[in-house]
């Protein structure tokens, strides 16, 4: 016998597949919309935050950021930022040669170097310039070279102090060949205690070549024996003994400077006017350098009329009956009334030179 099967439990079953398919398939729905609203979601907010940093790039200018960024000794990385104004607009002088080994080799323009940074003294601390010296010898230079030219550089200031200081501690004439010879025996023994040889002859064999050329042009000027027309005979002679060299090109340019110095001063004690000295210099330096000359002697009048006055206030400041916190209070402003920055720095040095040559 064989049993049929019963239709309407058939039907049962089959409804119940359908809606179990339907259920599992609204499921599927529900999680695939929630994953789409979660990824949207992560989406706009990502966009938001992108959008915002855009915004907060596109708001800020840089190169404002670098104009008023203050730039201390700390803050340099290749010690050329923000020069000061009598080295903006120029390169770095100098050289820094290392050999295959990268230790450093001492050479001329080393010091070139140090004296191209040095040369802003008075504009910055002496603090602010050691910091660029040591960022620009690290930001160019490999180790242990880097950390010998900064040791090197320190040395060479020790060495422009103590030649300072005996420079100022002789109280002979300057034009005294014996206080000469004496300076430079004490300049020499600096030498040797702070340098190697070979640091002392790249440093200062040029200058010391220079000044025994010096020295013997100074002779020669004071050799009472010979007249004014031997001196100069001798001195051309001298000159052109001289192996041709760096030494030599100076010389020339010295003796050069010498005779615009000195003809300048005669025609100045004759009258001799503006134009008159114009071509004077044009003829030995060049028109470019004449003009320069004529605009330095402008700077140089200007000044010279401002530091007569302050000094004439200032006798009257010293002289009155005010406390001396008053007057030095008095003094600083009208330095401050008269000069810019950077000539006030130059007043003490100037008021000795101007005292010594009365």
């Amino acid at each position: 016998m064989i049993n049929k099967p019963n239709r309407k439990g058939f039907w049962l079953l089959l409804a119940g597949l359908i809606m179990l398919a339907v259920l599992a398939l609204l499921v599927l729905m529900v999680k695939l919309n929630a994953n789409k609203q979660s990824t949207n979601t992560k989406s706009e907010t990502s966009t938001s935050e992108t959008i915002e940093t855009s915004n907060s790039i596109q708001d800020s200018d840089p190169e404002q950021s670098i104009e008023d960024l203050p730039y201390r000794p700390d803050n340099f990385i290749t010690g050329v930022e923000d020069l000061p104004r009598s080295l903006q607009g120029t390169e770095v002088d100098g050289e820094i040669i290392i050999n295959d080994k990268a230790q450093l080799v001492a050479t001329r323009g080393l010091r070139r170097l140090y004296d191209y940074f040095l040369s802003a003294l008075g504009e910055e601390e002496s603090e602010t310039i050691d910091a660029r010296v040591e960022a620009y010898i690290l930001n160019t230079t490999p180790q242990p070279a880097a950390n010998e030219a900064i040791k090197l550089y320190y040395q060479y200031q020790t060495y422009l102090k103590q030649v300072a200081a005996i420079q100022s501690q002789s109280n002979k004439p300057a034009n005294s060949i014996e206080a000469i010879e004496k300076q430079q025996q004490q300049v020499k023994t600096v030498r040797r205690q702070l340098f190697t040889p070979k640091v002392e002859a790249a440093f200062f064999s040029t200058e010391d070549q220079l000044q025994a050329y010096n020295k013997q042009m100074l002779k020669i000027a004071q050799d009472k024996s010979l007249s004014n027309a031997e001196k100069q005979q001798a001195k051309q002679r001298y000159l052109q003994n001289l192996p041709g060299s760096l030494t030599k090109k100076q010389a020339e340019q010295q003796a050069n400077l010498q005779q615009l110095m000195t003809r300048t001063e005669q025609m100045k004690k004759r009258g001799a006017n503006d134009q008159q000295l114009l071509e004077m210099r044009t003829e030995l330096v060049g028109i470019e350098a004449a003009h320069r000359l004529a605009e330095l002697d402008k700077q140089t009048q200007d000044f010279d009329r401002r530091f007569e006055s302050y000094q004439q206030q200032k006798q009257q400041i010293t002289d009155s009956n005010v406390s001396a916190s008053e007057k030095q209070q008095q003094i600083a402003a009208l330095e401050k009334r008269l000069f810019s920055d950077n000539e006030q720095k130059r007043l003490v040095g100037y008021e000795q030179f101007k005292n010594q040559s009365q």
